[in-house]
């Protein structure tokens, strides 16, 4: 089952972290979202700054039509995009976590943004039931 908190959904999956890495991108593809940006952290902060950081990866993923319906009311919806979602790995397992869409848009106006960002919800939330339930 996931989990949420008022800011974010989260599910631990028992699969290392490359393991879970293509349940989650197969699970985004099957809600419409494509991943458009990756960045290890563990690697990145071992490069900037010479430290030992447990596996972490962040995705950029997007859902191109729900993203191109908000921006068409207001621009600036791209200030929060795409979609982080997040794995990091913890005692052979990885958790998976991402901020609500409603949180990351709730400072843009216009109700169509909203009816948007409630849209893009329900669909990540059916990414985090399936992957609780795979």
């Amino acid at each position: 089952m996931k989990s949420s908190t008022p800011y974010s959904f989260s599910a631990t999956l028992n699969l290392p972290i490359k393991e879970a890495d293509a349940v989650v991108r197969t699970a985004l593809k099957e809600e419409g979202f494509g991943v458009i940006s990756e960045i290890d952290m563990a690697a990145k902060l071992k490069e900037k700054l010479d430290v030992d950081y447990p596996p972490s990866i962040i995705l950029g993923a997007c859902n191109p039509n729900l993203a191109y319906q908000a921006m068409q009311y207001n621009p600036d919806v791209a200030l929060a995009l795409p979609c982080n979602i997040v794995l990091r790995e913890e005692d052979e397992s990885t958790i998976v976590s991402a901020l609500l869409p409603s949180v990351a848009l709730k400072p843009f106006e216009g109700l169509q943004v909203q009816e948007s960002s409630c849209t893009a919800e329900e669909s990540l939330s059916r990414v985090f039931d399936a992957l609780t339930s795979s």
